[in-house]
């Protein structure tokens, strides 16, 4: 069975790439598999407090034992009775841990989805907008600074270097040209995708994807470009400015170009704004 790791930032677009992928492999369409996430999160973090953990698992080898066979069972059960061929599975946290994925299945695809910060951030305000709790948090009450450094700490472990074998889909791309995007996947991957059947793809239930406020007018839908851009009509100049310049390495690593389209006289609020912060 060829597995198939989907990660990214949250609002890049990896339940998207999971729909169309399981509709064009055949594979089951599944809810984000958290419990795996964990495991290779907690693998991770084993590894990184050696100190301690060596009194329980002596060896690195000893220790990647039992996380392989923890993290295999996991699959077995998930797989138990169906047999599929590939199993396409997506957590947008599986982009923390992409070596541990490597370590624990070395034949699995990994693929990290990215996306204009600013469209992710954008997201995540009209989410705040769709939520209708007694207490506003931090989407609610649009703080920009607190998502800019979400969104900055789910790319970090990109920013050095992408982990060898890892396969990066932009989702402009897979947004505006699914078929073409895919095709592009397929070849670097190997894997044999029928597009055809990209063209009313099967969605998962909506409750099982996300909460209510978490679902856009796009899921469910085939791919829309529509919300390419969309931070220029949600965003205000100066939150635009501000999610530039906390995700500027990410924009710098992945090609987004800034835009200066934010007003002139609130540019200095914003240096103060920063110079508060620090």
């Amino acid at each position: 069975m060829q597995l198939i790791l989907i990660g990214g930032g949250q609002r890049s677009g990896t339940t998207l790439l999971q729909t169309l992928l399981a509709n064009a492999l055949g594979s089951p369409n599944l809810p984000e598999a958290h419990i795996l996430s964990d495991i290779l999160a907690t693998y991770k973090r084993a590894k990184e407090f050696g100190n301690k953990t060596s009194f329980f698992y002596p060896t690195d080898d000893s220790l990647l034992s039992f996380f392989r066979s923890f993290a295999e069972r996991h699959v077995a059960d998930i797989t138990a009775g169906s047999k599929p061929g590939t199993l396409v599975l997506k957590d947008p946290n599986f982009v923390q841990s992409l070596d541990e994925a490597a370590a624990l299945f070395p034949d699995a695809i990994r693929i990290v989805c990215i996306r204009d910060p600013r469209d992710i951030a954008a997201s995540f305000v009209q989410i705040g907008q769709r939520q209708t709790a007694t207490k506003p948090g931090k989407y609610e009450k649009r703080d920009i600074l607190f998502i800019s450094k979400k969104i900055l700490a789910s790319y970090q472990p990109l920013l050095a270097a992408v982990p060898a074998g890892v396969v990066m889909v932009r989702y402009e791309d897979l947004a505006s040209d699914p078929k073409a995007s895919l095709q592009a996947l397929g070849r670097d991957t190997g894997l044999k995708l029928s597009l055809d059947r990209i063209e009313d793809a099967a969605w998962l239930d909506a409750p099982a994807r996300h909460e209510a406020a978490w679902i856009s007018e796009l899921e469910g839908a085939k791919p829309s470009p529509a919300n390419i851009g969309s931070f220029k009509r949600v965003l205000l100049g100066e939150e635009v400015a501000i999610v530039q310049r906390v995700c500027e390495p990410i924009m710098r690593q992945f090609a987004y170009a800034p835009t200066d389209d934010v007003e002139p006289q609130r540019w200095g609020r914003i240096r103060r704004f920063f110079r508060l912060q620090k």
